[in-house]
């Protein structure tokens, strides 16, 4: 079967190349009526605009580049999801890189969507240290946005959650219930930790309640094998302590949800021993044993308002007159029976 060209739609439409691409990119001087039309044939045909081509002719390639840190739970996928939803509303498409937590191949994925002449970046840096030269290199000439892991010193615009707040009331709710000896396990060189192991501090400061060093663990979160060997470990040895923490709070998605299978794994009572809350946004709470207590984010909101800071960047000619906006949006907290029994 010939692929379809643009030529071959004005041929099958009757009409000119011309209309049939201004309607295509959607441009105010065709009608409503033409312009679906052309758009509805065009889709049926599995028409592919020549992307090349385009960026040849205007420099622009509709394309958005994301590059995020891992790709393995519904956190990163509900963040995709209203990433898309968003980058197809303004008639963009996206390409997505996942960087493996590994900052040799971040650094490869950045400069692969400079390959790809992209419009614009999302941005998920692993940690606040990550690539930074790269990336101020790339703002030069290419727009970026911050998303999720924001506490990453560019000047542009950032979007995610207010991290502090989110740990901070984990905390208070585990002391609402009688748990005053709280474990915190962190991702090592892991971007969200600092703000949300700061929450952790904070309410420990405002409720006076001393702070265990050895409550505080950092996990290896390169792979999801040494993940769980990391925490096994630290649940022993958190449990041979003279006084062993009776709750833990997750820093993030991966970790939180994979606590519960550690616990079961060490035949320990969730929560009559430990009690677990922490950052997770998984639609399985309900089906793991225990239900998961979780502080939740709004994720499909990330993804949206981070392709639309993005768009209003590359929409605006002067750039240095951006009043840059860092966005943080608020959590919730959702009690199950790994906290409340």
């Amino acid at each position: 079967m010939a692929k379809t060209t643009l030529k071959s739609l004005a041929q099958a439409l009757n009409m000119s190349v011309s209309t049939v691409s201004k309607a295509l990119n959607d441009s105010y001087e065709i009608s409503e009526v033409t312009k679906r039309t052309i758009q509805e044939f065009a889709k049926k045909h599995n028409y592919q605009p020549n992307v090349h081509a385009k960026f040849l002719k205007t420099g622009k390639t509709n394309t958005i580049g994301v590059v995020l840190p891992k790709m393995t739970g519904s956190f990163e996928a509900q963040i995709i999801a209203g990433m898309q939803k968003a980058a197809t509303t303004h008639h963009y498409r996206t390409i997505i890189m996942n960087t493996m937590e590994n900052e040799e191949l971040e650094k490869l994925a950045l400069q692969s969507m400079l390959d790809k002449s992209v419009d614009g970046i999302l941005f998920c840096p692993i940690h606040e240290e990550s690539n930074i030269d790269l990336a101020k290199q790339i703002l030069k000439t290419t727009p970026i946005v911050i998303f999720d892991r924001t506490h990453y010193p560019i000047e542009t615009h950032k979007v995610g959650v207010l991290n502090t707040q989110g740990m901070y009331n984990a905390c208070k709710h585990l002391w609402d219930i009688g748990r005053r000896k709280i474990a915190i396990f962190c991702g090592a060189r892991q971007g969200i930790t600092t703000k949300r192991l700061s929450g952790y501090m904070e309410a420990h400061h405002d409720f006076q309640i001393p702070v265990t060093p050895e409550y505080i663990v950092h996990c290896n979160v390169k792979s999801l094998a040494d993940l769980q060997d990391d925490m096994e470990k630290h649940v022993k040895s958190l449990l041979q302590l003279p006084e062993p923490p009776n709750a833990i709070v997750g820093v993030a998605d991966t970790i939180t949800t994979h606590l519960l299978g550690i616990l079961a794994k060490l035949e320990i009572k969730v929560p009559e021993t430990l009690a677990v809350i922490g950052f997770a946004n998984t639609d399985l709470v309900l089906s793991l044993n225990p239900s998961l207590s979780t502080i939740r984010q709004p994720t499909t909101e990330i993804g949206e308002i981070s392709v639309n800071k993005l768009v209003e960047i590359m929409q605006k000619k002067n750039r240095s007159q951006i009043e840059w906006e860092d966005i943080k949006l608020p959590t919730s907290i959702q009690l199950r029976r790994s906290t409340i029994g």
